[in-house]
């Protein structure tokens, strides 16, 4: 495949991000939300915790929580961070055909994932048909629905309501009746990782949002929480395995799809963010 043919892109959706495009360096992400990874072309190198071994292959599904390593090899890659809850992540784990570990590996339908990607990568559809397209290749054959504790959703909804703010554990343990302990172990429980790497994950969401919708980065990020550029800085290369800049440079360019303020879709040009 022709990489040149289009710029890297960067899709958000409330439950869903996608990203593809050329990784300008292996990445060591630290998870937030289960992924699934697709090489477009040649083999990917990856890694996770309690694997034991790197393995080459053109798709990796990966759940929240791990540790990963990804080595692209400069080819083109799709990332699709899924959503909280861990459904999509069971879908797509019954249509891996290994497992190692904790990490499980190539889709049986793997040709029909990459030739999907492959449209989206030559011309960029509109959000809502994209979405579409996903829907469709997680959900072909359902597994068994993932059940979320109403507690656990509710705590979901206050975070992504009150992002600039940093509630407390003990206002939201005593918003749904429960103990602090209780309520961050039935939160880890059922995302797989803790609230606060939770909460710092949908502020990185929020951020790219606000950037898209014509805000300076700094300025998105302390509408989304973060006390300073620095502080969002650190927490992308903790959650993503680069700096921002690396991302979002010149070299790299990402146009990014994202909900605007009136419910229509804006695309924006990252080079037009400041480095940081």
């Amino acid at each position: 495949m022709d990489t040149l043919l289009s710029r890297n892109v960067l899709y958000l959706w409330d439950q869903r991000t996608f990203f593809l495009g050329v990784l300008p360096e292996p990445r060591q992400v630290s998870q937030a939300a289960p992924m699934l990874a697709v090489s477009l072309d040649q083999p990917m190198r990856v890694q996770a915790e309690n694997c034991g071994r790197a393995i080459d292959c053109h798709s990796a599904l990966f759940r929240s929580g791990q540790q990963v390593r990804i080595d692209s090899g400069n080819g083109v890659v799709a990332l699709c961070f899924l959503d909280p809850f861990g459904q999509d992540h069971a879908n797509l784990a019954a249509a891996m055909t290994d497992v190692h570990g904790g990490m499980c590996v190539r889709l049986e339908q793997e040709p029909f994932f990459q030739s999907a990607f492959a449209q989206v990568f030559r011309k960029p559809p509109a959000p809502d048909a994209l979405y579409l397209v996903l829907e469709q290749l997680f959900h072909q054959d359902k597994a068994h629905p993932v059940l979320v504790d109403p507690r656990v959703a509710k705590v979901v909804q206050r975070i992504k309501s009150s992002v600039a703010d940093n509630v407390s554990l003990a206002e939201l343990a005593s918003e749904i009746n429960l103990s602090v302990p209780r309520l961050v172990e039935l939160f880890k429980g059922h995302l797989g990782v803790p609230i606060r790497r939770y909460r710092q994950w949908h502020r990185l969401y929020v951020t790219a949002v606000g950037v898209a919708r014509g805000n300076s980065l700094t300025e998105a990020a302390i509408a989304a929480g973060f006390t300073d550029s620095s502080h969002f800085s650190n927490t992308f290369r903790t959650l993503l395995g680069m700096k921002p800049s690396t991302m979002l440079s010149h070299q790299h360019r990402v146009r990014i799809f994202a909900p605007a303020l009136q419910g229509r879709d804006v695309l924006l040009t990252a080079d037009q963010v400041r480095r940081h």
